[in-house]
């Protein structure tokens, strides 16, 4: 004879909390569910509490989302996000505040087709999502669904193509090439390069807009100062940096971001020269596994994506009432090994045969 199978243990109700509180089912429900428009007494809210986690109750989200009509689930739209080496920070961010409320993140990762992009809202649209919160790995422009009406919605480190969002969240990229700039003329240092990403990339604008400004804040003309662009890869900063070192003299190298800041790492060592000590180097983003490994370890701004991440979970949870239009986050300056004192050189390095 087949053996039955055992009984489901039982799910511990609201009725179980209650009978073990002392108090009704519905003060129960309205101590869980957060009803600050219901006076419950501390004491009271104590106990529920208290019986709550003794019988490892576990709220039915779905039952609750029905009485409620409030979802408990959060659509993300990225777009190639989750393939990046840091700016899934701001995916994990999300999670870190929403998930202890116990909302569900539902993560697409979309192309640029605006058709893609579309059908994948229509779908998180279909799961009975309360919230829509588009996610890039670096600052631009997104496309936004023209299916959104009613549903707040959030970009994160970028903002719609046209349309408005209820809530913007960018990094401050000014103030991080400020800072990052300002590494170097504190120092002394006066032959200073920006060695920045293309020339009409948002990030790359706003850091050259902080770059200026710590320039004059040193009694600096900015126009004076060399200024390359390229394309944020290593080979990039390789060859403007051995541009702006051997043919410049420049001494220290402001760069569009960490991986610009290894090519010019190497263009130096390739140039018979030491880094800081004949010149110094600043990257930007403090990329995980990198900027810290290295040798010299990179003085950098810290690009705030887990942060980012943490505000638009805060937001979420916060409501929609009084949301700000827009949130700026601090673009940390992380002083580590690689800015020195100007050297004393008297003539221009060659690279290397």
């Amino acid at each position: 004879m087949a053996k039955q199978p055992a009984d489901r243990p039982k799910r511990v109700t609201m009725t179980d909390v209650a009978r073990r509180a002392g108090v009704s089912q519905p003060t129960v429900s309205f101590v869980l569910n957060d009803r600050r428009d219901v006076a419950v007494a501390a004491e009271t809210r104590r106990r529920v509490l208290e019986a709550a986690a003794e019988l490892n109750f576990v709220p039915n989200r779905a039952a609750q989302q029905l009485r409620s009509n409030r979802s408990f689930t959060i659509g993300v739209v990225t777009n190639g996000i989750v393939s990046q080496p840091y700016a899934g920070l701001i995916v994990l961010g999300i999670q870190q505040v929403v998930q202890p409320a116990d909302y569900v993140c539902m993560v697409v990762d979309t192309t640029d087709d605006p058709e893609e992009g579309d059908a994948a809202v229509a779908s998180l649209l279909a799961q009975g999502v309360g919230a829509i919160l588009y996610a890039s790995p670096s600052p631009k422009p997104l496309h936004q669904s023209p299916r959104l009406d009613g549903i707040r919605t959030i970009f994160v480190n970028c903002w719609p193509e046209t349309g408005k969002a209820d809530t913007v969240l960018l990094a401050d990229e000014y103030a991080g090439g400020r800072a990052a700039a300002a590494a170097v003329f504190d120092r002394g240092h006066r032959a200073v390069a920006f060695l920045g990403g293309p020339r009409n990339d948002y990030a790359c604008k706003e850091r050259r807009r902080g770059f200026a400004d710590a320039a004059r804040a040193a009694g600096l003309r900015p126009t004076d100062l060399l200024h390359r662009y390229g394309t944020y890869q290593i080979g990039s900063g390789y060859d403007l940096a051995t541009e702006a070192v051997a043919e410049h003299g420049s001494t220290a190298l402001v760069c569009g971001n960490d991986r610009m800041a290894i090519g010019a790492l190497l263009a130096l060592h390739d140039l018979g020269l030491d880094c800081p000590k004949d010149v110094s180097i600043v990257g930007f983003d403090d990329q995980p596994d990198v900027a810290d490994q290295v040798r010299p370890r990179l003085t950098t701004a810290a690009l705030p994506h887990l942060m980012l991440g943490r505000r638009a979970g805060e937001l979420v949870l916060a409501g929609p009432d009084d949301a700000p239009e827009r949130v700026v986050v601090d673009c940390q300056l992380i002083e580590r090994d690689s800015v020195g004192d100007p050297p004393r050189r008297t003539s221009r390095p060659r690279r290397r045969s």
